[in-house]
């Protein structure tokens, strides 16, 4: 069987054109795609980091083994650079993402709040946070 030619299907150069032009547009897209994956996973798991502090304050620090694990500093989120537009693919993520940082900020929210009325609570108590300045009491009068 004979190889078919642009020029047997009638598109000339067009057609080799218009076939990269393709493979260009859906590399692109690949590509957006990827990075767009890669800054939803990062996000999603800043979410959950969040839901576990909410859960168990103290980490790694509330376990009773015997040797602690310190934690691991929190990198400050920097938005991404040259991501370009959301792909559709990843709009449906996204949105349930951005619903999820809603919940977990709400109740990061609250949970501050708490500590805030518990801090308060405390430092109403007397001698609580006071320096501990020596008090002499006078048996003999």
């Amino acid at each position: 069987m004979a190889e078919r030619t642009d020029a047997d299907t009638g598109l000339g150069e067009a057609g080799d054109n218009h076939t990269a032009s393709t493979l260009t547009e859906s590399a692109a897209a690949d590509t957006a795609l990827a990075a767009w994956t890669a800054v939803l996973d990062v996000l999603e798991m800043a979410v959950q980091a969040a839901e576990r502090a909410l859960k168990d304050p103290l980490g790694p620090l509330s376990s009773s083994a015997p040797h602690h694990v310190a934690p691991l500093p929190v990198e400050r989120w920097a938005p991404p650079t040259r991501t370009g537009p959301l792909p559709a693919a990843a709009r449906r993520r996204a949105v349930a993402l951005a619903a999820a940082q809603e919940r977990v900020a709400h109740r990061l929210d609250e949970a501050r709040m708490d500590v805030a009325r518990q801090l308060q609570a405390v430092s109403s108590v007397p001698g609580v946070g006071e320096s501990s300045a020596a008090i002499y009491l006078d048996v003999n009068g």
